[in-house]
């Protein structure tokens, strides 16, 4: 692509459209840019070079040879070069930012999606068996985990999750840190409550940022956490009421007793 692109200029501006040499220099630096922008770094210094060979050979007095008959034009040369590179390397810098920041936007629109599936629970074994996989659904990994202690089972998304083995789990639960395996696609980090460490989740398939993993543990912590109170609230509020419906029945019983 970056030789076709040299190839093109040439011709246009040696046969087509003949124009001077300031012209083609900002052409081919416009070319370095977009490469940049759309392909990276390495194609884009790689065009420069080549765009910076081709300026030389084919509008640089003389013509048609890699001398420079000007000393002047070895500084022009030397600035298009350096210019050319900068502004890529600037470029790149750019791309980058731009995919780091659509990343993080899809990262906390997924967070936020999986905060509202959290919400759709009250009761915690059945939280705990459906968080694999909101995890799946959510973040778009191939596998999930969830290993809470006090609990003999691994909660998990599917049959095929060997990687995600219970001693690792149980070793990030203890560290109390998040673990990335760029190598298998694995992912670990533990459930923080403030600065307790309640359990760990772990994934496969999808690599997620250490902000990320950060955000889920909370996140799980503080719905389990929630789950449990909500669900001691309703035993407690089942109570009462039984409670009271036992009441007028002991009185009426009493009553009934004392007056035959």
């Amino acid at each position: 692509m970056c030789i076709i692109i040299v190839a093109v200029v040439v011709l246009v501006y040696r046969h087509i459209a003949p124009v001077n040499p300031t012209t083609v220099a900002l052409t081919f630096l416009v070319a370095v840019l977009v490469v940049s922008a759309f392909w990276g770094l390495k194609y884009s210094v790689f065009l420069a070079i080549l765009a910076t060979l081709a300026f030389n050979y084919f509008f640089l007095p003389p013509i048609g040879t890699f001398t420079i008959a000007d000393p002047q034009n070895w500084i022009a040369l030397f600035a298009f070069l350096v210019t050319a590179i900068i502004a890529s390397q600037l470029s790149e810098r750019a791309r980058r930012e731009a995919i780091q920041a659509h990343q993080r936007r899809k990262e906390i629109e997924r967070l936020y999606g999986f905060s509202q599936q959290l919400l759709t629970t009250e009761n915690v074994p059945e939280l705990l068996n459906v968080l694999p996989r909101f995890l799946v659904e959510s973040f778009a990994v191939s596998t999930a985990a969830l290993f809470v202690p006090g609990r003999e089972d691994i909660y998990r998304s599917g049959p095929n999750t060997r990687e995600l083995d219970a001693e690792r789990l149980r070793s990030v639960t203890a560290r109390g840190e998040p673990i990335k395996d760029y190598d298998q696609g694995l992912c670990f980090a533990p459930l923080r409550l403030g600065m307790k460490s309640a359990g760990a989740i772990g994934t496969s398939g999808g690599t997620l940022s250490r902000e990320t993993l950060e955000a889920l543990g909370t996140l799980i912590a503080i719905a389990i956490e929630r789950t449990g109170a909500v669900e001691k609230l309703s035993k407690a509020e089942a109570s009462r009421e039984s409670e009271k419906l036992r009441l007028p029945f002991s009185t009426r019983s009493r009553t009934s007793s004392a007056h035959p």
